[in-house]
């Protein structure tokens, strides 16, 4: 609008200079015709020179009187003395009003100026042109003028658009970038073109850069924490890391499994909920309020048949900045060093028990030989007898140790030899050598073996459980009975089962037989010259084979020992 008006301003300006100008260059002819009084020729004059210059002409003399005009009749015209562009002129010396004419019955531009002759006003001139000449030539400017600012206003919003939209869709897809790699996704990248702003280009290589660096980075959290994920799950020792208000923070599966926990997902719940074994939870308690590792026995699952434990230790559990910020318990099920423990105490005793006794018997019959030598020939056989009894006793208890330590030693390093060869040969060794014992009892061993069986095992290992079966049966039958061995294949294994048909077994012993040293009746064992270790010894050569070995028995009727041996080793 501004621009406008200034433009309107100039245009009047420059229509009234011209105005001025035409006054001008006419000023001198209607000055001498004036002076001449020669009014008809100043009516001519004005007539013709005004429609020559397109201009409307008036001629006025000092009273006011229209002498000519080019436009209406001098003599039908009212005085002028006082329009304002003649008073303004005939003060100044020059006039221009914009005012409504009557004659043309428009809005025009009048313009005077006083006519001279010897220094005395004699007239004015007026140059006038009507203002609706002017609208229509304003109108035809201001209607170019808004076609040019439409277009150029459409031009510029086209430009803006597509400068926005070129500034705009390298931010729109980073936005989307963005987006993506907030959800995870840190493969995606900003694709650049190369029509891209310098500026546009930096933000995109930068927006890359920086999804590369998170997403290396990403990836070795994620390795770490799956590496530190599967260390913890892998470990055999249970895991629990607690917080200050005994909350669960970490748990691991070896936790669950050790304290038989069945609820799942429990990290955030209060300890406890979760756990019930009182001595844990007071390990924990106490070890909260401590700043130095704490370590406890702890026994859980009690009961009558099972008893587990767990030896836990704790630790302070420290934040970032070094403070406590909970407790980290790590607990082994120590149930099984514990068992062991126990049957090492009852090994030792037991060897030291079953040394001792034919130790003490050779030593103390020996130093009465010693002592009394004078003692009567049927005494000094008697106790020459009872040392060489237990001295046979002792050798035997040692020589079953020293074949059940390497029978375990060469299971353990693998160093058995086993040969694909029959079976019957190992079992008609053994039922050879206990022939003997057999018949003085007047016991009858009988084979059942339908098929002839191959398989890889160790024949003098197999031999030997064998032996130590056949023993244990003719030890404890009742004489002129039978014993049994029975030969099968049961799916894929070998099956050899020692029935005899002795007193049997009462049912609480039948878990413990195999154990070292045990014995059901520990007077009867040592009466028939036991060592309380051969069904040990038939044991581990099971176990050396990868096989088992099972006992059944009922009382007054016997017992039936089956070895169990896989066909494919």
């Amino acid at each position: 609008m501004i621009a406008l008006w200034s433009f309107k301003s100039f245009y009047y300006q420059e229509r009234a200079i011209d105005l001025e100008i035409r006054a001008k260059l006419l000023a001198p002819e209607f000055s001498r015709l004036i002076q001449s009084n020669n009014y008809q020729d100043i009516q001519k004059k004005t007539v013709l020179l005004g429609n020559e210059s397109l201009t409307r002409l008036t001629i006025i003399l000092p009273s006011g009187k229209v002498l000519g005009d080019n436009k209406e009749n001098p003599q039908k015209m009212n005085n002028h003395k006082n329009r304002p562009e003649i008073k303004q002129a005939m003060l100044v010396g020059k006039g221009l009003s914009i005012r409504y004419s009557n004659t043309i019955a428009t809005d025009g531009m009048n313009f005077a100026m006083p006519l001279h002759a010897q220094g005395n006003i004699i007239g004015f001139i007026r140059t006038s042109t009507p203002l609706d000449t002017l609208q229509k030539a304003l109108w035809s400017i201001y209607y170019k003028i808004a076609i040019g600012f439409i277009m150029l206003i459409l031009m510029t919003i086209f430009a803006s658009w597509w400068l926005s939209k070129s500034l705009v869709r390298p931010l729109e897809m980073i936005k989307v970038q963005a987006q993506r790699l907030a959800k995870g996704d840190f493969s995606s990248r900003v694709q650049l073109h190369s029509n891209d702003s310098l500026e546009t280009e930096q933000l995109g290589q930068a927006f890359n850069e920086i999804a590369i660096e998170l997403n290396q980075r990403i990836e070795i959290i994620l390795n770490q924490r799956n590496e530190q994920e599967a260390v913890f799950s892998s470990m055999v020792e249970g895991v629990i890391a607690v917080d200050n208000n005994q909350k669960i923070l970490r748990i691991n599966q070896a936790a669950y499994k050790i304290l038989k926990i069945s609820a799942k997902n429990i990290e955030g719940n209060n300890l406890n909920t979760i756990i019930e074994n009182k001595e844990l939870r007071n390990l924990i308690a106490y070890a909260l309020q401590q700043d130095s590792p704490v370590g406890q026995e702890i026994v859980v699952h009690s009961n009558a048949d099972f008893e587990q434990v767990l030896f836990a230790q704790s630790a302070p559990l420290l934040d970032i900045y070094k403070n406590k910020c909970g407790t980290l318990v790590v607990f082994n099920d120590i149930t099984k060093l514990k068992e062991f423990e126990l049957q090492r105490k009852e090994f030792v005793a037991n060897v030291s028990h079953e040394l001792r006794t034919p130790l003490t018997a050779i030593q103390g019959f020996s130093e009465t030989l010693i002592e009394f030598p004078d003692l009567a020939q049927e005494k000094r056989a008697y106790f020459i007898d009872v040392i060489h009894t237990h001295s046979i006793r002792l050798e035997s208890i040692i020589e079953n140790l020293l074949s059940l330590s390497k029978i375990e030693k060469e299971t353990e390093i693998d160093e058995i030899d086993f040969i694909n060869e029959s079976i019957t040969l190992a079992i008609s060794n053994a039922i050879f050598l206990c022939k003997d014992k057999a018949l003085k009892r007047n016991i009858k061993i009988i084979l059942h073996n339908k098929e002839e069986i191959k398989f890889k095992h160790n024949s003098a290992l197999i031999e030997q459980a064998i032996i130590n079966l056949l023993n244990n049966a003719i030890k404890y039958s009742n004489g002129n009975s039978e014993i049994t061995i029975t030969v099968m294949k049961q799916n894929n294994d070998i099956k050899i089962s020692v029935a005899d048909q002795g007193s049997g077994i009462p049912e609480e012993h039948l878990t413990r037989l195999f154990e070292r040293f045990y014995r059901v009746d520990k007077a009867r064992s040592r009466q028939l010259g036991g060592t309380g270790l051969g069904l040990s010894i038939v044991k581990h050569i099971a176990l050396a084979h990868k096989g088992t070995v099972t006992v059944s028995s009922e009382i007054n009727k016997g017992s039936v020992f089956s070895l169990i041996l896989p066909l494919k080793y």
